[in-house]
């Protein structure tokens, strides 16, 4: 099987994607593919194959609190959150409910950027688009993650994986010995970030593959499909990849 991992932005500057090539001897890691296009992209996601999977370093969705209070302020209709504190409601429009539940797994962590009052919805406007253009060649993007494409989150996945401290693959080769690369292709992921991230999001979603990220409970399912979700990978779960 393959798995394609993305670390999508708004602009091609910083958009990369990474390739890993799995066999029963190991991991084959491929050079990243860097500055990426939209017909790049969907071109690697339309040729995954029925076991290939790809993590997506991007929210699929954004807040259901926030999607509501933006439709009505659009037609004119009083602010959901007229009555109560603006502080206290405005915070409510930050965060996912799966933002909330990695930001409890990673604690005393940062909480993950907001979708809505970042320029991360830039970067999740421009996977909305790609995701439409998917479902028009009918390859639908499950938002909970469980057909062939998942949202990842590497930051999280490095944490989860005692990778935390920088971007380094030799920390991470010697975490993960069985993951194979040439030199040169060792030193692309070393010097450029975004590549790198598309290389954790690669492994993340293999994590996802092999049952090893955590899943919706029932009280999120319907926000996850709506909003997205993060694949968070079990502690320790690096060495389980192969």
């Amino acid at each position: 099987m393959r798995t394609v991992g993305i670390d999508l932005a708004a602009g091609l500057a910083t958009t990369a994607a990474s390739v890993i090539e799995w066999t029963e001897e190991g991991a084959m890691l491929f050079a990243p593919r860097l500055k990426c296009t939209d017909k790049d992209l969907l071109r690697l996601l339309q040729e995954l194959g029925e076991d290939d999977r790809a993590g997506i370093d991007c929210p699929f969705g954004w807040p259901t609190e926030f999607v509501r209070a933006m439709a009505a302020h659009g037609a004119h209709q009083p602010w959901p959150g007229r009555g109560q504190g603006s502080a206290e409601y405005r915070a409510r429009l930050r965060l996912r409910h799966t933002d909330l539940v990695v930001w409890e797994a990673l604690r005393p962590g940062h909480p993950p950027l907001s979708v809505s009052f970042d320029k991360l919805g830039a970067a999740a406007s421009r996977w909305a688009h790609l995701a439409d253009e998917l479902a028009a060649r009918g390859r639908l993007v499950d938002r909970t993650g469980s057909g062939n494409i998942a949202e990842v989150y590497p930051r999280a996945a490095r944490i989860r994986w005692g990778l935390d401290t920088q971007r380094s693959m030799a920390d991470l080769l010697a975490a993960a010995p069985w993951l194979h690369c040439e030199d040169p292709v060792r030193d692309a992921y070393d010097r450029n970030e975004h590549a790198f991230d598309a290389l954790i999001a690669s492994l993340n979603v293999r994590a996802a593959y092999k049952g090893l990220t955590s899943l919706p409970l029932a009280e999120h399912a319907d926000f996850a499909a709506l909003e997205g979700w993060i694949h968070l990978p079990e502690i320790g779960s690096l060495t389980k990849l192969p």
